[in-house]
């Protein structure tokens, strides 16, 4: 009986649930905030922001859309913050963060959350491929501030900072979008890895040509420049045509002008 008011009480409704990642990631930001352990303030602020990245994109992906990929982002961003409980001291603040965490991870598996989620690809929607190069560089800066502990400075903040930015352009498909995905940011993040050391450079550096192989995929073009084709047109005998298109045409059932 108490499993059946649960199962009841906690998934009405789904968009609930879906908040849960976006929760958890608030409180492990405050947590950070009140006392950032081994992080150094670059580090942090790149946390908060890929932490914060990947919750609202989730959440807005799982309530709007049910996208497989809100889905595993959900995921993505819980098993994040579970990273940050094993580096950062333990207080009352992180045992909030850890329960939130708790909950948020058995939120995503709720079944009013679940059925909520595509089990194929939509027909219209994107390629996996199209999907990966803004997922990724979303998460950026929360993998380049947990590997650039022992660093701090511009360079580290320049490569984080930027990913949302072109994943922003990208995503809207504004001009220099695809070309920030494909060229300017994996330039970035290649050219400034050897300034990071070692092991956020080596990081750095494979996130950028990881997002730059992927971006260069021929369908991740097609779907930033879907292609057009000439509209044909093809005469119609009158007498098979509805009679608003021959009104709206002036045009009478023999195919006079009138």
């Amino acid at each position: 009986m108490i499993s059946a008011y649960w199962q009841t009480h906690l998934t009405v409704k789904s968009p609930v649930s879906a908040l849960a990642p976006l929760g958890a990631a608030l409180a492990w930001v405050l947590a950070l905030l009140v006392e950032p352990g081994p992080l150094p303030p670059s580090s942090t602020l790149l946390t908060g922001i890929g932490l914060l990245a990947m919750a609202t994109t989730s959440v807005v992906g799982l309530v709007v859309t049910g996208a497989r990929w809100a889905h595993r982002l959900g995921l993505g961003a819980v098993a994040a913050t579970l990273v940050i409980a094993t580096l950062r001291p333990i207080d009352l603040m992180w045992w909030v963060g850890l329960a939130l965490s708790t909950v948020a991870a058995a939120a995503l598996f709720f079944p009013r959350v679940t059925d909520r989620v595509r089990k194929l690809p939509a027909a219209a929607g994107p390629p996996p491929a199209a999907v990966v190069p803004p997922l990724t560089l979303l998460a950026a800066p929360y993998i380049v501030g947990i590997a650039a502990m022992d660093v701090s400075g511009l360079p580290v903040l320049a490569v984080g900072l930027s990913a949302p930015l072109f994943a922003y352009l990208y995503a809207r498909v504004l001009p220099g979008g695809l070309w920030g995905v494909r060229l300017l940011w994996p330039l970035l993040a290649l050219g400034l890895s050897p300034a990071l050391g070692m092991p956020a450079g080596l990081v750095t550096g494979m996130l950028g040509l990881g997002v730059a192989v992927v971006a260069w995929r021929p369908e991740v073009k097609a779907s930033y420049y879907p292609p057009r084709e000439v509209g044909t047109t093809f005469p119609i005998p009158p007498e098979m045509t509805p009679p608003e298109v021959l009104d709206a045409a002036q045009i009478d059932d023999k195919g006079r002008q009138v």
